[in-house]
């Protein structure tokens, strides 16, 4: 029996597939194409066609869907459309209606409209992309010894980004490092685009420094435009030499901003799958939700809780940064340390792999 609904075949998206197992009730999927991007007067439009569709197959549950992105529930489009909170709350009059999302701060609320879901760690631990995308070759294993000590890739323009390759380039270690930057920065640091409003401005000095560093970035043997990314075509694989050889990986992930939404991507997974000691760039807080899901985030040497929970966003990142300028003055010393750890980063991969562990990421999705 079909227990998952979707108003068009073409939003029967991976999400929706995985959702279809956890429902036991009759259930409309609604994703990103029925939820982002519509004005109010066009969402209000929709709203009877969802009704229609809820009452002619007898739906008694509306999910909507905001898993995979970086997504407050409050966001709005600066009034132009509706947030997620607000959504719910025009729907919930038809039936219930619950929030799907990747904000770990939820995970912390257990508010039963609201239900927390880590897909970017889920799969991974369970080593099956291969269920839910097509040519996921990925290889989810590679060697314990290191002989580098550190990389770090970036491939959006993202704000925090842009910001860390300021303050890296004129390191005297940078070019002994394995960073990658692929795209080039154009024209984006002096004519922001509509995806740059609410993020931190950079003065004059960063941007004539910025655009004085020759762009991309790539590391040996690799072109921009041949990387892989996220879970298509085995882009989540951890058998690449930079995986293979680093140490410390010192992982950008996908927001840092919190009112643009909180979130762990596939960058921190394969850091722990690959025997990394991570030094995590993101929202305040990240690295202490990641100990309190049971992952050794090393603290002993890598000093997080004297940043996490630091405000501003450029304090947060130059006080990561002084602290990797400091260990990289001595590049042995951090392979050295990184042997000392083998029983800890055994056990965080296996801890990371593990069925409970699994059953974590994906449980509020089974409450009633």
């Amino acid at each position: 029996m079909v227990n998952l609904f979707t108003l068009d075949e073409h939003t029967a998206d991976i999400n929706a597939r995985l959702f279809a197992q956890t429902v036991k009730e009759p259930t409309l999927h609604l994703g990103y194409p029925e939820l982002i991007g519509y004005s109010r007067t066009e969402w209000d439009q929709k709203v009877p066609q969802i009704q229609q569709f809820v009452q002619n197959h007898n739906i008694t549950c509306i999910i909507l869907d905001g898993v995979g992105d970086p997504l407050t529930l409050e966001e709005n489009q600066k009034g132009y459309g509706y947030s997620l909170l607000e959504q719910q709350a025009i729907l919930t009059p038809i039936c219930k209606t619950l929030i799907y999302t990747s904000d770990w701060s939820y995970y912390y609320k257990n508010d039963p409209y609201i239900r927390f879901f880590c897909r970017a760690f889920w799969n991974p631990s369970l080593k099956n992309f291969h269920e839910y995308y097509d040519y996921a070759d990925t290889v989810y294993d590679t060697q314990l010894e290191k002989t580098r000590p550190l990389m770090c890739l970036n491939r959006n323009l993202e704000w925090h980004r842009i910001y860390l390759l300021f303050l890296l380039h004129d390191k005297p270690w940078f070019k002994d490092i394995d960073y990658s930057f692929i795209n080039e920065l154009g024209d984006r640091l002096r004519k922001p685009k509509p995806v740059d409003i609410d993020k931190p401005a950079f003065n004059n000095d960063e941007i004539q420094a910025l655009e004085a560093i020759k762009l991309p970035i790539n590391l040996p043997g690799e072109k921009s435009w041949t990387i892989k990314a996220n879970y298509i075509d085995g882009g989540t694989s951890i058998d690449l030499p930079v995986y293979t050889h680093n140490a410390i990986n010192l992982v950008t992930e996908t927001n840092v901003l919190d009112h643009m939404g909180r979130m762990h991507s596939e960058k921190t997974a394969k850091c722990i799958m690959a025997y990394q000691i991570p030094i995590i760039i993101s929202n305040r807080g990240a690295n202490q939700w990641m100990e309190d899901i049971g992952l050794d985030m090393f603290s002993d040497y890598i000093p997080w809780q004297s940043w996490d929970t630091i405000q501003d966003e450029k304090h947060r990142i130059k006080a990561i940064v002084e602290f990797v300028d400091d260990i990289m003055q001595s590049p042995d010393s951090i392979l050295k340390k990184h042997k000392e750890f083998y029983p800890r980063l055994i056990a965080n991969k296996k801890r990371f792999h593990s069925q409970e562990f699994a059953d974590l990421m994906i449980k509020q999705l089974y409450q009633e």
